[in-house]
């Protein structure tokens, strides 16, 4: 979850890297080193690697980045594609958003996510599993006594409740809800051809293009309960909505084929070829990817 920004003195050269690292220890400003020894292209921006993940650096130097690595200098390394020698300009940990931060206490921690106790034991070696924490102890004063990062903690933490807390909706109670009057926003993330075949009736279809729309369109502690084909799209997209300050969101268990199993049993049921090379049409964009192609040349194979 770290992200670095790296500049780098690179040469093919052992005599060329000494001789280099001989400067830097003398004093010589690392622009000035890097102009003078360094092959890599990157010599015309001073060295500057740009941003990048904790584990590429890692590759190269053949260990973990931490934020007390800024402004360090590291190397001379020797990879398999030459000599580096690396100065790590800037340290960036990513948040990952959910209920806890720093300033949270344990005692609170462990009331909103009984396992906060389990976890903290065995991904960071905090603690026993079981033994309660002072009740003045917060997240943030127990990494500092135990020397671990908090920003690492803290995003452990909420990656982890996120993964495993998964609001769900039974069909039944679904349709007692509608039937009540009482109904839900209901956000359809399937593909278009999906919903032709089948949909809950008020349901919205939302998609990349209309989602920054349809979700302006309602208050973010409303009802929303999430329709896809059979509950395997709608928990990511609960987790991505969760993040952003929605506070009420459920996925209909099993999708649209449960639903159609057991309260409407008139729709239509369908298959999907999933090693034909088949995904939803995103919705939002994850990891960065842009390759976000619309499957519209898929079809939907009624059985019913």
């Amino acid at each position: 979850m770290i992200q670095v920004r790296a500049s780098q003195i690179f040469t093919h050269s052992m005599e060329d890297v000494v001789a280099a690292k001989k400067l830097l220890d003398s004093g010589t400003p690392f622009e000035e080193v890097v102009t003078r020894y360094s092959t890599c292209p990157s010599k015309e921006n001073a060295g500057d690697l740009g941003w990048m993940p904790e584990g590429n650096l890692q590759t190269i130097m053949g260990q973990e980045t931490s934020e007390a690595d800024l402004g360090k200098i590291i190397g001379p390394v020797h990879s398999q594609y030459g000599y580096h020698i690396l100065k790590i300009s800037e340290i960036e940990v990513e948040k990952v958003e959910g209920p806890f931060n720093p300033e949270l206490s344990l005692e609170t921690a462990n009331q909103i996510f009984p396992e906060v106790h389990t976890i903290l034991f065995k991904e960071f070696h905090i603690g026993l599993p079981i033994t309660p924490y002072k009740k003045e102890e917060t997240i943030a004063s127990l990494c500092q006594v135990q020397e671990k990062n908090v920003q690492e903690v803290i995003n452990h933490l909420n990656k982890e409740f996120l993964e495993k807390n998964i609001a769900v909706i039974t069909c039944e109670e679904l349709k007692q809800r509608i039937d009540s009057g009482n109904k839900p926003v209901l956000l359809d993330v399937r593909e278009s051809w999906e919903r032709d075949i089948s949909k809950i009736e008020g349901s919205h279809i939302i998609n990349s293009e209309n989602n920054e729309h349809v979700l302006g369109t309602f208050e973010k502690d409303r009802e929303i309960v999430l329709i896809d084909w059979k509950q395997d799209r709608s928990p990511s997209f609960q987790k991505w909505l969760n993040q952003r300050g929605y506070t009420d969101i459920k996925c209909l268990e099993g999708g649209i084929d449960l639903w159609s199993e057991k309260i409407d049993t008139r729709q239509n049921r369908y298959d999907i070829d999933e090693d034909d090379g088949y995904r939803y049409e995103d919705i939002i964009e994850e990891d960065g990817n842009d390759d976000h192609d619309a499957h519209d040349d898929h079809e939907g194979h009624d059985h019913s």
